[in-house]
């Protein structure tokens, strides 16, 4: 199998293991450009938030490495008052990433600061994007994801 159909096979099953499981809600996005793939993702977690970004081309080794940026924001709303959090990087990642994304953050609700005192998030509705850009060509990858928690802390 070549590596853009597994690399897409496993982002697609991932998707439907957790409509189907029950899991926590999960988003990819995808930019191409000829052979080169530029990849988003946010994984949704009770106590995290996965937001990465990665890259594959067939066409070079997988020993190759590309600048990536990745920049990501969390918006929480509640009623009328909301609060955002937002970090970004840049730095070599290596092509052949058969998981998925691979470069960019792990945040924890303490982190955003919307950490209910168990560190579960707070109730609202969340507004996540992550963005990853290839430095040299600028193609870019984007992945939002909303979603509204009801449980109270």
């Amino acid at each position: 199998m070549r590596r853009p159909a597994l690399v897409i096979a496993l982002l697609v099953a991932a998707l439907a293991f957790s409509a189907t499981a029950g899991a926590a809600p999960a988003t990819f996005g995808q930019a191409r450009k000829g052979n080169l793939h530029v990849i988003s993702s946010i994984l949704w977690a009770n106590r995290s938030v996965d937001m990465r970004g990665g890259w594959f081309n067939d066409s070079v080794s997988c020993l190759a490495n590309r600048r990536l940026h990745v920049d990501i924001e969390i918006q929480r709303t509640r009623g009328s008052s909301g609060s955002g959090f937002a970090r970004e990087k840049t730095g070599l990642v290596m092509n052949c990433a058969e998981g998925g994304p691979n470069f960019g953050f792990t945040i924890s609700p303490t982190d955003a600061g919307m950490a209910c005192p168990n560190g579960s998030w707070r109730p609202g509705r969340y507004d996540l994007l992550t963005r990853t850009r290839h430095v040299r060509t600028g193609l870019t990858a984007l992945a939002t994801l909303s979603l509204i928690r009801r449980q109270a802390c």
